[in-house]
């Protein structure tokens, strides 16, 4: 049958934990529609003319910091990032493209996507991380918007703002999270995992938290390597390894990334954004301790009591938080319980793909309500009685 839809995206030239948000994004909708994806791997010139001297086990690596380097270099002279894909030709027409980029760099990538505009009567794109900061930086990329019918950004304080900088009408789009994998419904596994941080934290839990594991049976799951050096090795595997920890998790830290030091602090400067870790959270059913982001989307798309459970950044005593928590079991258990049904009824990636063809006026397909379905009947097992 030919498809309807071109998925594109840059996730497989990348290798950051991050752009596993991207991955999951294009799977869903090519399960959910009739489509093609397209996210070539990273253009690996220098093995093809290189590969002598090169050391075969990291030249991917190399690769990638040599476009590093002439990306700076580039920067320096005032011009574009180059692209850094395999080059793709596409042999079909589309009814619409959609592209999903990590960030507005990404629309580089959009050249070595042959004659993708001719093939496509409409191109939509969703784009994960725009701080309004950043916007008269980026104005190049963002002229790039220009291609596009529609563009749906994460951050919604940069969509009144953007106008300036593209003529391609924006609007907000919350992340979504594979609630089918997310979710400890229908059979809830063992919460063995104290607490689960991921990320960035904040600095004065995360030394109590630690101190804490070190003098009681506690088990804090946090990162011990760098999260900005990390690099995924299978993207399924990687979110399939997350969503089964979060099942497994109490309490997961979440804090707005507006109230936390981090080296993107002066990017982000106290912007408020909904962060992908509430999703995730939400839909592994944990208990959400942290600090709520400032932004009526919060309110909207997470509004019911205890979505998160506020803790200060500068709390003196995590313990005592969570003694108190642990003293409450009918309301933590309300809580996992309802943190996990509203994710499958309203956070699943499938309803964000939704979104997306109401507004680009496309009709839904069967394979979408199928799995709007699969959502509802685990929805409803969750509702179920909670055992005495």
């Amino acid at each position: 049958m030919k498809k309807r839809i071109l998925v594109a995206s840059d996730f497989n030239a990348k290798d950051r934990a991050h752009f596993a948000l991207s991955y999951e994004f294009c799977r869903i909708v090519t399960e959910c529609d009739h489509a093609d994806l397209v996210a070539p791997g990273i253009d690996s010139y220098l093995t093809k003319h290189l590969s002598g001297v090169l050391p075969p086990h990291d030249s991917q690596n190399v690769q990638r910091d040599f476009n590093r380097l002439v990306n700076g270099v580039r920067k320096g002279l005032g011009l574009k990032n180059a692209p850094t894909i395999d080059r793709v030709d596409l042999d079909q027409d589309y009814d619409a493209f959609f592209f999903v980029a990590w960030a507005p760099q990404s629309f580089v990538e959009l050249s070595r996507i042959k004659n993708w505009r001719n093939r496509c009567k409409i191109a939509v794109a969703y784009l994960f991380e725009l701080w309004s900061s950043t916007l008269e930086r980026d104005r190049d990329y963002l002229r790039l918007l220009d291609q596009f019918d529609h563009v749906f950004l994460l951050h919604s304080a940069s969509v009144a703002h953007l106008s300036r900088y593209t003529s391609a009408p924006c609007s907000f789009l919350p992340t979504g999270v594979d609630c089918l994998i997310a979710t400890p419904y229908p059979s809830p596994p063992e919460r063995v995992v104290d607490v689960y941080s991921i990320g960035n934290r904040a600095a004065e839990p995360h030394r109590q938290l630690v101190a804490l594991a070190e003098r009681r049976n506690f088990f804090y799951l946090y990162d011990s390597l760098s999260s900005s050096d990390s690099q995924v090795k299978d993207w399924r595997e990687h979110r399939l390894l997350l969503a089964n920890i979060i099942k497994r998790t109490r309490y997961f830290m979440g804090f707005n990334p507006a109230a936390v030091m981090s080296a993107r602090s002066r990017m982000i400067s106290g912007e408020q954004v909904l962060p992908s870790r509430l999703f995730e959270g939400a839909a592994g059913g944990a208990v959400i301790l942290g600090s709520a982001p400032q932004c009526a989307e919060f309110e909207e798309w997470f509004d019911w009591p205890d979505a998160v459970i506020e803790v200060s950044p500068q709390t003196d005593d995590i313990a005592a938080v969570i003694d108190e928590l642990d003293a409450q079991p009918e309301r933590i258990a309300r809580v996992r319980r309802t943190n996990a049904v509203r994710s499958l009824q309203r956070h699943d990636w499938v309803y964000r793909w939704e979104h997306i063809l109401s507004t680009i006026g496309m009709e839904t397909l069967q394979q979408l309500h199928d799995r709007k379905s699969r959502l509802s009947e685990v929805a409803a097992a969750a509702m179920s009685p909670l055992p005495a």
